[in-house]
C-alpha cells in the first residue's frame, strides 16, 4: 500500500510491530520513488499506544491526511479450542485497537476539514470464516460495523472512513498452517479461479485514500474475484 501512493512530495509514516526487515525494505522502495518516509515501531496494545502513534507522526510535518489500517494476524485455532484469551487477543487486533487509532487520527484530521481512514477487513466478515478463523471473521466483522458507525460521526467533518474487504490474496500469511493442497481448494472455489494480488487491495486504498474520491464514505468495497 505504501509503494503504491509513495511519490515526490508525500509524507509517508511506516507503522511495524516485529517484522523490522521488512518495514526497512518498503522504506527504501517508497524513498527510491520520492517520498519522504518516516519509520514508526510501536505494539498497539492500548489506546495510549494508539493515541501516540497518530500523534508521533504528526509531530514530524504537515497535517495527517489519511491512514491506512492494516495491522493484525489471522490467529487459527479450530473453534473447539477457542479460549477467551483467543478472542480477546482478536478482538484486540481487529477491533479494539484499529477503533482507538481511527477515533483519535479523525479528531485530529476533523480540526483540518478533510481525511480519510480505510479499514483492512477480509471476506471473512461475510461467510463467518472457516472452523480455524470464526474469531477472526467475528472481529473482522465488529471493525466493519464501528466503521460504519465512526463514518457517521465524522461525515461532515470531511473526514470519510471506509474498508476494504479483501478475499484470499496470496501471501505468506495466508500459507501460514495450509497445506498446498489446502490452498489450490481455497482457490478453486474463487468465482474468478485465482487468488488476489498484494497490489490490488493497495489499489483499492489508493481508490479510497484519495481526495478525488471524496464522496464516498462509510462504505465496504470487496476486492474478491466475485467470493
Amino acid at each position: 500500500m505504501a509503494r503504491h501512493i509513495a511519490r515526490p512530495k508525500i509524507r509517508l509514516g511506516l507503522h511495524y510491530f516485529s517484522n523490522e526487515k521488512a518495514a526497512r525494505s518498503v522504506h527504501a522502495a517508497c524513498t527510491e520513488q520520492g517520498a519522504d518516509c518516516q519509520i514508526i515501531c510501536s505494539r498497539l496494545g492500548s489506546e495510549a499506544t494508539c493515541r501516540s502513534l497518530v500523534d508521533d507522526f504528526c509531530a514530524m510535518g504537515d497535517p495527517l491526511s489519511g491512514i491506512a489500517v492494516c495491522s493484525g494476524t489471522v490467529g487459527w485455532v479450530e473453534w473447539e479450542r477457542l479460549s477467551m484469551d483467543h478472542w480477546a487477543e482478536m478482538f484486540g487486533q481487529h477491533c479494539i485497537a484499529p477503533f482507538f487509532l481511527a477515533r483519535h487520527a479523525a479528531t485530529r484530521m476533523s480540526q483540518y476539514g478533510y481525511g480519510s481512514i480505510v479499514y483492512l477487513s477480509s471476506i471473512s466478515a461475510k461467510y463467518g470464516g472457516s472452523p480455524s478463523t470464526l474469531h477472526y471473521a467475528a472481529a473482522k466483522s465488529a471493525v466493519e460495523t464501528s466503521m460504519r458507525g465512526l463514518a457517521r460521526i465524522f461525515a461532515r467533518s470531511g473526514v470519510r472512513i471506509n474498508g476494504v474487504r479483501a478475499g484470499f490474496v496470496d501471501t505468506p500469511q495466508q500459507r501460514l498452517g495450509r497445506t498446498t493442497e489446502q490452498i489450490d481448494a481455497r482457490i478453486g472455489n474463487i468465482p474468478m479461479g485465482r487468488a488476489g494480488r498484494p497490489e490490488e487491495i493497495a489499489s483499492a486504498f489508493g481508490y479510497l485514500l484519495a481526495e478525488e474520491n471524496s464522496f464516498i464514505t462509510g462504505e465496504i468495497i470487496t476486492v474478491a474475484g466475485g467470493d
